[in-house]
């Protein structure tokens, strides 16, 4: 990435922009992957080890509660002082907080242990994807948000597959509690080379500082210090966060539970649940930056709409499963849908927003969704333990189907401008036809 030194902003008038672009998004890709090698080894591993620790259900489903809490907490500040100090900073702090966190899972021998790693993941989580979102939205148009949001997110799986694949492997071959420890260090090791290839390659890509208007002598009036931030109050982006919480809050209710579930009534190899969801990590590995382009070409309700009403006939046909071949159909065609309407949703909130008010946009989004991730483990591993096991699945079909359709019929969303036009919402949210 020659002529880009760390710490300078890209120049977005020159004629080189979008070469530039391209390799800025390049190398967060390559940082997103080796940062993401741990998640699919959380994803399928988490609730086993905690189990084996002796954790109940609902210390489980309160192990991904407190990561969601710490994002939560930190996304909406941290998306204010990414608007003020650039995005790289935080970028970096994030990546730096993962390795932590790897650290800390690596040492762990008790469900207090899990819970402090939990922690310092949830720091670099709130950090590192806050940031993250922010610098796509600034380098990419309009018309190729869809695609360019997809290209970070497929990368994630991507990381999450070969970091299964290497765990697995050392599991096998250690044992799985000597096999999780080791997994963890050497994903420490990996998180620190992130660290370093994001400190030298990433440069910052946040605009320009506009100068406020002011005479001399005169402080800043608030209407003007806050008007960048007046897309973020209409009714759109409000509608667009009710239906985030929603949706998030559903699929919260189940995480913490699936696992368990298809080990009580389906197959008790944690393997076996991993290789029938390898063809749908594969999809989000490869798909997301090709289905994305269909919001940018389309709109982003269409996507977004179908994922929904996919994912709430999954969830309800999910308990009256006793094979795993039907999971497997059933998780192809949920991520097919998703793969195109995650880039779609996160390409909508850079429409709604201003583009010196993305971090804060990104930090509302972020952390609404964080917030349906706390609330959604805790509801659900306290009906799952309460009033039975296929209760939160079927609870969570209902929400995803009211998300849909409060997509379909409330929510107005901005027609796609030029590449380098500025987002519809800082000139009044039109809507689409």
């Amino acid at each position: 990435m020659a002529g880009i030194a760390p710490g300078e902003r890209p120049d977005m008038d020159d004629a080189s922009a979008g070469a530039r672009a391209q390799a800025i998004i390049r190398d967060m890709r390559l940082v997103v992957f080796l940062l993401s090698l741990p998640f699919g080894m959380l994803w399928f591993m988490l609730p086993v080890v905690g189990r084996d620790m002796g954790a109940s259900a609902l210390e489980i489903g309160g192990l991904y509660s407190v990561f969601s809490l710490m994002t939560v907490l930190l996304r909406p500040v941290v998306g204010r002082a990414i608007d003020r100090f650039g995005r790289r900073p935080f970028f970096l702090a994030g990546a730096a907080s993962y390795a932590v966190g790897n650290l800390a899972y690596a040492a762990a021998t008790n469900v207090a242990g899990l819970y402090a790693a939990r922690i310092a993941q949830g720091v670099g989580s709130g950090l590192t994807w806050l940031a993250a979102y922010s610098m796509v939205a600034d380098l990419a148009g309009s018309l190729e948000r869809g695609g360019r949001f997809g290209q970070i997110d497929e990368m994630a799986s991507r990381g999450g597959i070969v970091g299964l694949a290497a765990a697995f492997a050392l599991m096998g071959y250690l044992g799985e509690s000597a096999g999780w420890s080791a997994s963890f260090y050497l994903f420490t090791a990996v998180g620190l080379l992130a660290l370093a290839i994001a400190a030298r390659r990433v440069p910052e890509t946040a605009p320009a500082r506009r100068a406020a208007p002011q005479t001399a002598g005169q402080p800043v009036p608030w209407s003007q210090r806050w008007q960048k931030y007046r897309s973020l109050f209409h009714a759109s982006f409000a509608t667009l966060m009710g239906i985030v919480l929603l949706t998030a809050s559903a699929y919260a209710l189940t995480s913490p539970i699936l696992i368990l579930f298809l080990r009580d009534h389906i197959t008790s190899s944690v393997v076996h649940i991993a290789l029938a969801f390898a063809p749908s990590a594969l999809i989000y590995a490869f798909l997301p930056s090709r289905l994305g382009k269909i919001s940018d070409r389309f709109g982003r309700r269409l996507p977004m709409g179908i994922a929904l009403t996919v994912g709430g006939l999954v969830s309800l046909a999910i308990p009256h499963l006793r094979s795993i071949w039907p999971l497997i159909m059933l998780w192809i065609a949920e991520s097919v849908c998703f793969a195109g309407a995650t880039p779609a949703e996160e390409a909508l909130v850079a429409d709604l927003s201003a583009p010196d008010a993305r971090g804060l946009a990104y930090g509302i989004y972020t952390g609404t969704y964080s917030l349906g991730s706390v609330i959604g483990p805790l509801l659900g591993g306290w009906v799952y333990e309460r009033y039975g096991e296929a209760t939160p699945f079927f609870i969570a079909a209902g929400m995803l189907w009211l998300g849909a359709a409060l997509i379909f019929r409330v929510l107005k969303v901005p027609a796609p401008a030029g590449p380098a036009a500025e987002p519809a919402a800082a000139e009044g949210n039109k809507a689409e036809a």
